[in-house]
């Protein structure tokens, strides 16, 4: 995905990250209190949290369109942690210590917006 120049829309995207940022360490915190179950992940603490509140079957917008179904129109996105990927100050980091990009640690998490089945319906 292309990143926006956006200024606006960049301050969002922060914004989003945050509070992502934010609902992580709330849900960690309670589970380390024993108020949620442990779980081995912090999507694993989201996703027990979106459950009980009537978010289930959570997909991206392509898997639903892949599975018939279309978002329903005003709909906002679940954010979920996405799958590490490496930065660029670790991808600059790798390559000053002679090794090649791929080898970069994976230090940075894009957020994943997801959608729940009550979020979408059947396309005819």
């Amino acid at each position: 995905m292309k990143k926006s120049t956006d200024p606006k829309k960049k301050e969002e995207a922060f914004k989003r990250r945050e509070a992502l940022k934010d609902l992580s360490a709330s849900l960690q915190a309670l589970s380390k209190q024993g108020l949620f179950p442990e779980f081995p992940t912090v999507n694993g603490l989201l996703r027990y949290y979106y459950e009980n509140r009537g978010y289930t079957d959570l997909k991206t917008f392509k898997q639903w369109r892949k599975d018939g179904f279309a978002v329903k129109k005003g709909e906002k996105a679940i954010l979920l942690w996405a799958q590490p990927v490496a930065s660029n100050h670790s991808k600059v980091e790798a390559t000053e210590a002679g090794k090649d990009e791929s080898e970069a640690k994976e230090d940075y998490f894009p957020i994943c917006y997801v959608f729940a089945s009550c979020q979408v319906h059947k396309i005819s």
